[in-house]
């Protein structure tokens, strides 16, 4: 196992200067209706990120979105699956935990943050399903955000996206992912802390949380490694 990490260790330097966080699914197709329910904006005063409805009022996104000292709010697509000239806002943040592994400077650790909302979203809003189990190379998983919208575009996006992508690298905790066949997601501000979903049997299951994106690749944290964490720091926000 120490070799296989030192090995992925390997391949995560190799892409660092192509992979940038807060990056987005430019071209990606418009978010279907479903995947609209699950996926949120997280918005301050400097950015975007997205992030993936855990309960009515809490959020999971990556930790890297998190600026110390910025008050945050989080909003989507309102109405049955238009997409309005800029997404709402719904509640501001009220409270947030940070993975207690996570290190800024360490682009292993696990790069995930909870939010507890002061508010519920709107009722159109559902919890995703929270998928135990790990990744393989050569899973096909649904990645969502929202991104900005052109490659020249400098800022994140206002309309959610998302694009298939392919497991090309998977050890504990992290995979890289790349384009399916001719379709092609490109690098912008936005979609950190999306999520990625497996699609069996007609359902959305939550396996990934988006932590960079290039031209090419994408990374990610499996959730599986971090399941625990998860569901403890969820009922912890939910209160008694």
């Amino acid at each position: 196992m120490q070799r296989a990490l030192l090995a992925f260790a390997a391949i995560l330097a190799a892409h660092a200067s192509s992979l940038v966080t807060a990056n987005a699914l430019v071209g990606a197709d418009i978010a279907d209706r479903t995947v609209q329910r699950y996926t949120v904006v997280i918005a301050s005063q400097k950015g975007r990120c997205s992030g993936v409805v855990m309960a009515p009022d809490i959020v999971l996104t990556a930790a890297h979105c998190i600026i110390p000292g910025e008050k945050f709010n989080v909003g989507g697509i309102a109405g049955s699956g238009d997409q309005p000239l800029q997404a709402l806002l719904f509640s501001p943040v009220d409270q947030i935990v940070i993975h207690p592994l996570y290190k800024p400077t360490d682009a292993g650790s696990p790069d995930l943050a909870m939010l507890k909302l002061a508010k519920p979203l709107p009722d159109r809003f559902i919890a995703a399903t929270l998928n135990a189990r790990g990744l393989s190379v050569g899973d096909d998983l649904l990645a969502a955000g929202f991104g900005k919208t052109a490659e020249r575009n400098s800022k994140a996006g206002i309309t959610l996206r998302m694009v298939l992508l392919r497991v090309t690298d998977s050890v504990r905790g992290w995979v890289l992912l790349a384009s399916v066949g001719e379709d092609a997601s490109g690098g912008g501000a936005g979609d950190s802390g999306g999520p990625m979903f497996s699609y069996r049997g007609g359902m959305h299951s939550l396996v990934g949380i988006i932590a960079a994106v290039s031209p090419t690749r994408t990374k990610a944290v499996a959730l599986s490694a971090h399941y625990d964490w998860i569901k403890q720091t969820m009922a912890k926000l939910a209160g008694p």
